[in-house]
């Protein structure tokens, strides 16, 4: 886990995250303004902690209104 969050912290600095399983790669670049938070819960004799960090993404990635959404299999 502790590496996987290194990775986190330094695509977070360098501006580009790279997220990779198999065939399957996506290219993250988070702005500077970033939204980060944090859930945790307790139940019974477990703990969960979430963590999210989102961002808006540049006007020019974003999808333009009437494009058709493509998902592939």
């Amino acid at each position: 886990i502790r590496k996987y969050l290194e990775a986190v912290m330094e695509g977070l600095r360098k501006g580009k995250l790279v997220v990779a399983a198999g065939q399957e790669e996506f290219v993250l670049q988070p702005t500077d303004l970033l939204t980060f938070t944090v859930k945790a819960q307790k139940r019974g004799g477990a703990g969960r902690i979430s963590l999210a960090i989102s961002w808006r993404c540049p006007e020019e990635d974003a999808p333009k209104p009437g494009e058709t959404l493509k998902i592939e299999a």
